[in-house]
């Protein structure tokens, strides 16, 4: 069993390295311009960012795991984490539209709006990040990496359709994406779930004044 999971475990950091290493820092890059642009952009008009806010807020409210503690709470941002970052990975499978990109850059307004939220109503810049980088560290980087399995999935189905891939190069990226999914990214969401459920209010609470 061991040896079964070393070998997927090295499959899937070869594939990485090999094929993924470039997007992912691409998408990354492509994610913090665009929360510090949204940022500014939410900054210029306070009025309409609040409303945006209230919209998201209800959103939120909707989501019913968001009203449990302890492990109800650490499992239901996890879950919701997993499927969302799949569905990110899964939009991949329609060719030349590199849909996941959209998926990368509604995350990337949600970020520059709270951000120009907390610093509209006196919160502050230390808050915000405070509130987000202890488990953010962790689920940001999955987050980008789950986006930038569908970013490579779409290339590799498009470039079989346009017939300029070689032969089982799709069925290999799709083995390398399903690897790095179940291998890193589910015990990345797992791990970043629980800093934000049992972690990030204690660290909040310490260093941001009441």
């Amino acid at each position: 069993m061991k040896e079964f999971f070393m070998t997927q475990w090295n499959g899937a950091e070869t594939y990485f390295e090999k094929h993924l290493k470039p997007t992912f820092f691409f998408c990354l890059t492509f994610f913090v311009v665009m929360s510090i642009l949204n940022t500014l952009l939410f900054l210029s008009d306070p009025g309409l960012s609040q409303s945006y806010f209230n919209e998201l807020q209800a959103l939120f409210n909707q989501k019913e795991f968001l009203d449990g503690t302890g492990v109800d709470l650490w499992l239901g941002i996890f879950l919701n984490n997993v499927i969302a970052s799949g569905i990110s990975s899964l939009l991949g499978v329609v060719p030349f539209l590199f849909l996941p990109m959209f998926s990368l850059a509604s995350n990337a307004i949600i970020i520059g709006l709270i951000g120009a939220v907390y610093q509209t109503n006196g919160i502050g810049w230390f808050a915000f990040l405070v509130g987000v980088l202890p488990h953010g560290m962790i689920e940001i980087p999955a987050l980008v990496l789950g986006v930038t399995l569908g970013v490579h999935l779409c290339l590799q189905l498009s470039k079989t359709i346009l017939r300029r891939s070689l032969k089982g190069e799709l069925k290999q990226a799709a083995i390398g994406c399903l690897r790095i999914y179940l291998l890193w990214l589910i015990p990345l969401f797992f791990l970043a779930a629980f800093i934000e459920t049992f972690m990030t209010p204690i660290i909040f609470g310490a260093v941001v004044p009441a």
